[in-house]
């Protein structure tokens, strides 16, 4: 008979330490976001080094943890995701989308406090949208995917595919592409510079040109090291172009990339996902998560996408009305003011929870 036992830790040591290791190896939904390392990397640049640590054991078995913080969440004090600004991904690792442990485990999760968790994926929020018919749920992220499985290329624009063959063959031995995954802090160095030269500084949209963001990053490159990987674009030996990501399992998420501004004309900020997606196919990868947002470039690659949720709970329904309206004011923003070359505005915020495409 399987039984289960839930707790609360505020402090870390080497068993529990191994046995997060063991369910990760294991686990269904094991990504960079919801590692160890991940999380000591979070512990690390953090001035309050303050968490708990929700576990859920199986027969005496790890099969569910989720690290939480104190904070503000839209005025409300709330047990969140650890470091929402940097997370890309479930917060929570579990061994499996069993609906007997999200049961148990979320049961214990959902008392007392209120809670935020950003960026759920899909499947999670289904199954505790069946389990917890109140929690409030809010569209955060969609991110664009490529099936590795199959041809790469099946769902991209014949024009896009065109355009980068002529590219390559207009400047033949010209453009290389290289992915690491060693001596990351020189190669992270030399993105910082990049960024200072890209697209992302026109718009001001450059997030190493902050100290505390470059800070994390170079954290996340001396723990993650084994899940990190970062890619150049060159052109005769000059970086144009950088994608950096993380590996697990035989997924590929991308979370950063930008180009140097004076070489647009080549289209460098295509040409690195055109040729990373051959790379990743050899490799052979599954998957290539291209990352939050539904920007114009990459609906060039693929149509299909992953959906991620931010949850809210509280038994307050006062609290739980003032988030409502929150997200309605933002999601009426997106509608009135949507941006230039996404279509971030027909999802975000949104709080009908649907299959993905």
């Amino acid at each position: 008979m399987n039984k289960y036992r839930t707790s609360i830790v505020t402090k870390i040591d080497d068993q529990l330490i191994n046995q997060w290791k063991q369910l990760w190896k294991r686990a269904e939904n094991a990504s960079a976001f919801n590692s160890y390392e991940w999380f000591t990397s979070c512990l690390e640049v953090k001035q309050d080094k303050e968490y708990e640590l929700y576990l859920c054991y199986k027969n005496d078995i790890l099969v569910g943890i989720l690290p939480l913080e104190s904070y503000r969440q839209f005025g409300i004090k709330v047990l969140g995701t650890i470091f929402k600004e940097h997370h890309i991904d479930t917060p929570f690792l579990v061994e499996s989308y069993d609906k007997e442990l999200f049961k148990h485990f979320f049961g214990f999760v959902f008392t007392g406090e209120n809670i935020f968790l950003q960026k759920v994926d899909n499947k999670s929020t289904l199954i505790l949208k069946k389990l917890f018919p109140d929690l409030f749920f809010s569209l955060m992220s969609v991110n664009p995917v490529v099936d590795l499985t199959q041809d790469p290329f099946a769902a991209t624009h014949h024009s896009t595919v065109k355009q980068m063959k002529k590219i390559l063959r207009t400047n033949p031995d010209t453009f290389r592409l290289a992915v690491y995954h060693d001596d990351l802090e020189k190669h992270i160095k030399e993105i910082f510079k990049l960024e200072e030269k890209s697209s992302k500084k026109t718009r001001s949209m450059d997030i190493f040109s902050h100290k505390e963001n470059r800070d994390f990053y170079l954290t996340v490159i001396k723990n993650c090291k084994d899940m990190v990987r970062i890619c150049f674009l060159y052109f005769n030996d000059l970086p144009v172009a950088y994608q950096y990501g993380y590996v697990f399992g035989n997924r590929f998420v991308g979370d950063q990339i930008a180009y140097r501004n004076e070489y647009s004309k080549l289209r460098p900020g295509k040409l690195i996902i055109y040729l990373l997606l051959n790379f990743l196919k050899e490799e052979n990868f599954t998957m290539f998560d291209l990352g939050g947002g539904i920007s114009t470039y990459k609906t060039e690659f693929t149509d299909k996408y992953r959906l991620l949720y931010n949850v809210y709970y509280s038994n307050n329904p006062i609290i739980v009305f003032w988030w409502k309206l929150i997200n309605t004011i933002r999601r009426k923003k997106q509608i009135l003011f949507p941006m230039k070359n996404t279509r971030d505005h027909e999802f975000l915020f949104r709080t009908n929870l649907e299959e993905e495409k």
